[in-house]
């Protein structure tokens, strides 16, 4: 089975657990008057695609949509949930100043549907580096996940293959059981794919990436979410939606000077101010240029 903890779990443990198999669930990660908020103000969201967004990948019973923060407010607390932050910071900050969400996708998997084509996610990027996840997924499960009901199936060990190289045995996959308020956390490398739905109830989910900072996000969040919609957010947001530079002195990017009501010239965080760059702070341009 997927490694499976608690919510009073330590996050090294979580952290090795995603390493070493590719995927790891804390269970009970938010609490159930939340899931149950979150999947009322999704159902507006999903009655307005109506399965438009049909093809072979994205299935025929399959209800998707990306503005997530616009049907639910409360899907914010999800999205800067402090497991998310933990692990994410462990897995992505050795690469990167800071990371930003590189896409938000609420996804109902109604009755009948087939199992979705396993696949990674960091495909949309043309570089595979051993050892150096360029983003991680995190699958909250809105209503309980179940092996009828379409749970997410992850072929375990999967992120240990360069995918110009070869491909791991797709066909020993598990599924992501787990209950409302639970979070699967997997790795960009990790292969996995929707399951197929054969129960009587809709599988509801809420699936959000998190890119190293350098990187392009997958979905444009200064459209998908504006200055004066993210301006209402939590610092801690607003950063990770893309609204603060990476790196720091002179090696920024993402920079701005100028009037924006979702700004931050300094990411809120201590652990997202990177140090690391080529000049480094003040004292550090000093000490370089041997002054």
């Amino acid at each position: 089975m997927i490694p499976t903890f608690g919510n009073t779990a330590s996050v090294s443990e979580v952290v090795a657990a995603l390493r070493s198999f590719g995927a790891a669930i804390v269970t009970n990660a938010a609490n159930s008057d939340l899931m149950r908020v979150v999947a009322a103000e999704l159902r507006s969201g999903f009655d307005e695609c109506a399965l438009e967004e049909q093809s072979a990948f994205d299935g025929g019973r399959t209800n998707r949509f990306n503005q997530v923060l616009r049907a639910s407010p409360g899907a914010a607390k999800l999205i800067e949930h402090e497991w998310v932050v933990a692990v994410a910071d462990e897995i992505l900050l050795p690469h990167c100043g800071n990371y930003t969400v590189g896409s938000m996708t609420a996804i109902e998997i109604l009755p009948g549907e087939d199992g979705q084509a396993l696949h990674r996610d960091d495909t949309i990027y043309p570089i595979d580096l051993a050892g150096m996840e360029l983003q991680i997924g995190v699958m909250w499960a809105i209503n309980d996940f179940t092996a009828e009901n379409g749970a997410t199936r992850v072929v375990p060990g999967s992120h240990r293959y360069l995918r110009s190289w070869h491909l791991p045995n797709l066909g020993e996959w598990l599924p992501a059981e787990m209950p409302n308020g639970s979070a699967l956390f997997y790795l960009g490398s990790t292969w996995h794919g929707g399951g197929p739905n054969h129960s009587r109830s809709s599988r509801v989910g809420l699936i959000n990436t998190y890119c190293l900072g350098w990187l392009r996000q997958e979905s444009n969040q200064y459209f998908e979410n504006p200055p004066s919609i993210a301006s209402h957010f939590s610092p801690t947001l607003r950063a990770l939606l893309g609204y603060t530079p990476h790196g720091s002195g002179d090696d920024e990017i993402g920079t701005f000077v100028g009037e924006c009501e979702g700004w931050l010239d300094t990411p809120p965080r201590v652990a997202w101010r990177d140090d690391r760059g080529q000049l480094g702070g003040e004292d550090n341009v000093t000490e370089q240029m041997g002054a």
